[in-house]
């Protein structure tokens, strides 16, 4: 055929595209192929190269990946017979796409449409994206935000509507274009719409990293761990809704307790002096303080010369430890880390902070952590994937809970960051165990990354659908080939050329794998490059009264 778009029955026909599908009829049955290579050969016809002749010879190389049943119009993965030498090969019609891609129905749902043919949707398997793990990878700008903003609207639009969706969304990305069908949980809002994520839900070291940082005083830390074991022991005496043995309680079991008296005490130890360093009784107090609006106890400077009052016998054991939990309980970032606190006569708090978490009656929930330092977010992160592991792996498969019973599809924005090497301990061990282990307890993860090559090769293997837009690192683009089945390779050598919204799907949750336009979102991400019109304005000096405030009001 002389051209590589002819008109067919109306309709213009892309030949030749890397990425597009063939038939090939064989009697009773027409073979499907996808197209992964297009090339030009030259046959040089005089070896003595004298009036040299040079043809052309344009050819595809194709995989074949199926079979449509001629009587049946059905489509089958695999084939039963191969072509012969010099078999014609024809370009795939409308209904011949028709019958290899199905529409959306109680199991489908609908992901955009082929790159070659607009007409015909391109569906995913909801129970395969979910339980089997997905990736949507692409370089910035390539669509990755608006890509899952429509996949999620797509999914609960196609009747989904008591989903268990938990979006990670470290930017605060998703609110705008979710928050009709999601519950948006942001650290500093107010009220029911606060994100919160209790810092005795966290063990003793954590809880250091999140409010001191860096490498506290040892002495400090083991004082710590020991009055906080005391704490939570306490609490489980006297908690109506604990049944545990006080003495199993450990500085790690995630029982309530308050953080700002142990702090009080610890300050106090390392301030106190006294008439008689071995006599309590003799403290030189001038000012008990208040534990519960973080103001240090007063003392007495201790004495020149060995003059008393002297020094306590933990004065000063431990540095400035104390005064850096101060100043990190009272960081306005680190708030949603204080609430709820417990209260023993009352419930157990954690059970509204997970329903919280899993959005209530909402399909959908968006964790808004943005504002937050990195390192402190990652933390907070962690322990939300921790939990909600641990309430999957505990919850019978007939009874209620989460997992089993009513899968949870986590997605994963900037999922390179809590799953390589480099991440925070905590984090780390749970995103990675719920890649590893989470489809058999039924939780499922969608990671979102524009750095494939910083995943694990573990998370990746595991993913069983691939959602791959543009990718212009060449180190990237060598991971989602090595990903991609044997027979679909050649299709990733388009991964640099693809358009905005376009994508290369492969794995469980496709018929085959496909070359697709993604649907555009409505409404949109907060993900899409700011415009330059305001440049072209009359010329005025920014106005940034506003926006100082409003940042100050958060201190308050």
């Amino acid at each position: 055929m002389a051209g590589t778009s002819p008109i067919y029955r109306g309709n213009l026909h892309s030949i030749g595209q890397v990425g597009s599908l063939v038939r090939i009829p064989q009697g009773l049955v027409d073979l499907v192929a996808t197209v992964n290579k297009v090339s030009i050969t030259e046959s040089v016809t005089d070896s003595e190269m004298t009036a040299a002749q040079i043809d052309d010879e344009r050819g595809l190389r194709v995989e074949l990946i199926g079979q449509i049943d001629r009587g049946t119009e059905q489509f089958q993965r695999g084939v039963g017979s191969y072509p012969g030498l010099n078999d014609p090969v024809h370009f795939t019609t409308s209904s011949d796409l028709k019958s290899i891609f199905p529409l959306s129905d109680g199991e489908r749902f609908r992901a955009g449409c082929l790159s070659v043919d607009e007409d015909i949707p391109v569906t995913l398997n909801a129970e395969q994206l979910v339980v089997q793990h997905a990736a949507i990878v692409g370089s910035t700008g390539s669509g990755k935000t608006s890509a899952v903003s429509s996949l999620l609207q797509n999914f609960v639009k196609e009747g989904w509507n008591a989903s268990n969706i938990i979006v990670i969304d470290p930017h605060g990305e998703y609110a705008t274009a979710l928050e009709d069908i999601a519950s948006v949980l942001s650290v500093f809002a107010d009220g029911d719409a606060q994100l919160r994520v209790p810092y005795w839900a966290l063990p003793a070291e954590e809880i250091l990293e999140i409010f001191v940082g860096g490498q506290p005083n040892k002495t400090f830390q083991n004082r710590f761990e020991e009055l906080i074991t005391e704490a939570r022991g306490d609490f489980a005496k006297e908690a109506e809704w604990l049944d545990i043995d006080p003495t199993a309680v450990s500085s790690e079991t995630p029982i309530p307790f308050d953080i700002r008296s142990i702090w009080h005490k610890i300050d106090a130890e390392n301030r106190e002096t006294r008439q008689v360093t071995d006599d309590p009784e003799t403290a030189c107090q001038t000012d008990p303080g208040d534990a519960g609006d973080l103001e240090p106890a007063q003392y007495e400077p201790y004495g020149p010369a060995g003059q008393p009052p002297n020094k306590g016998p933990k004065y000063n054991h431990y540095g400035n430890s104390p005064e850096h939990l101060r100043l990190g309980l009272l960081d306005p970032q680190l708030r949603f880390f204080q609430r709820p606190l417990g209260d023993p006569t009352g419930e157990d708090p954690l059970v509204e902070v997970t329903k919280g978490w899993l959005g209530g009656e909402k399909p959908i929930s968006v964790l808004d952590f943005s504002g937050v330092p990195n390192q402190t977010a990652d933390i907070a992160i962690g322990v939300v994937l921790d939990l909600l592991f641990e309430l999957a792996l505990r919850s019978d498969a007939d009874g209620r809970g989460i997992g089993r019973p009513s899968p949870v599809l986590v997605v994963l924005e900037e999922a390179h960051r809590y799953l390589s090497d480099s991440a925070d301990g905590l984090t780390r061990d749970a995103a990675n165990r719920i890649a590893r282990e989470g489809r058999k307890y039924g939780v499922g993860l969608l990671a979102v990354t524009q750095r494939p090559k910083e995943l694990p090769a573990t998370a990746l293997a595991q993913c069983g659908t691939l959602i791959s837009l543009r990718l212009t690192n060449s180190e990237d683009q060598g991971t989602i080939k090595a990903a991609l089945p044997d027979t679909v390779t050649g299709i990733a050598d388009v991964l640099p050329s693809l358009r905005t919204h376009e994508a290369i799907i492969s794995g469980e949750a496709v018929e085959l794998p496909v070359r697709a336009f993604l649907d555009k979102p409505n409404p949109w991400p907060e993900a899409e490059d700011p415009s330059l019109e305001p440049w072209r304005s009359n010329p005025e000096a920014p106005d940034v009264e506003d926006v100082l405030t409003s940042w100050r009001d958060i201190y308050q």
